[in-house]
């Protein structure tokens, strides 16, 4: 049966309710077998659960997560990782995008010590930080599933960002690399290749960000494909045969 992930909460159209705690909640309430957040750390070191690099306060103001203190960022609400742990131990398996580089194996350690490595999927578009983690879960989480996104890692500077998207039209080559024991593939490589490969290597598959009605019922019934993230959970569990 093929797994549904509630991709930041599952919110559908709502932009403004994506990693919420409402929208967590009704992810569970619809039976998801996991959630899915992203994390970033604030300048104090305080991990948050946002997808963006930077938010608009309601002054009209742009705030970098990363370059503010929690406590700075006046007209806004984040939800920290600490009040999601809370919410879902116990109750729901979590899918981790870590948004961070060079803290990954501290954050992946609080996270696994609340939820357990079983309930635990981390992916991630660093390759460099795939690697960290799965030296770290072979002493620390053996089991710990730890994906490579199939997206363009990071990178500043025109030809550093230029080279990243170079290297992410060879997807098979850098999960290789990265040693990830999950593929995570966007639903148009899955089709044109990464299923076979993820086959192949007896690797689980994990198909993002799949919404449209037609291609959550082809997704949601291969019997290749283990998760898929989706903004739509309550399509998703309704295309599952």
């Amino acid at each position: 049966m093929v797994l549904v992930s509630a991709h930041r909460g599952g919110a559908g159209d709502v932009h403004g309710a994506e990693n919420t705690l409402e929208a967590f909640e009704a992810a569970i309430a619809l039976g998801c077998d996991y959630v899915e957040f992203d994390v970033r750390f604030t300048a104090d070191g305080t991990a948050v659960v946002f997808h963006d690099a930077a938010l608009t306060g309601d002054d009209g103001a742009r705030w970098s997560i990363a370059g503010h203190r929690l406590d700075e960022m006046t007209g806004v609400v984040l939800v920290t990782l600490d009040e999601v742990l809370d919410l879902i131990r116990g109750r729901v398996k979590a899918h981790v995008d870590l948004k961070v580089r060079g803290r990954e194996a501290e954050l992946v350690h609080r996270i696994v010590d609340a939820l357990g490595a079983g309930s635990v999927v981390v992916t991630t578009a660093e390759d460099a930080s795939v690697r960290r983690l799965v030296d770290w879960a072979a002493d620390h989480a053996p089991g710990l599933l730890v994906g490579l996104s199939s997206s363009p890692r990071s990178a500043r500077g025109r030809w550093p960002r230029l080279l990243a998207r170079v290297q992410s039209a060879f997807p098979r080559t850098r999960i290789r690399r990265s040693r990830a024991n999950v593929v995570v593939a966007h639903r148009s490589l899955a089709r044109w290749s990464l299923r076979a490969y993820a086959r192949r290597r007896g690797l689980p598959l994990l198909v993002w960000t799949v919404d449209r009605a037609d291609e959550l019922e082809h997704w949601m019934n291969d019997p290749a494909t283990w998760m898929v993230t989706t903004n739509h959970p309550a399509r998703a569990i309704a295309a599952r045969r």
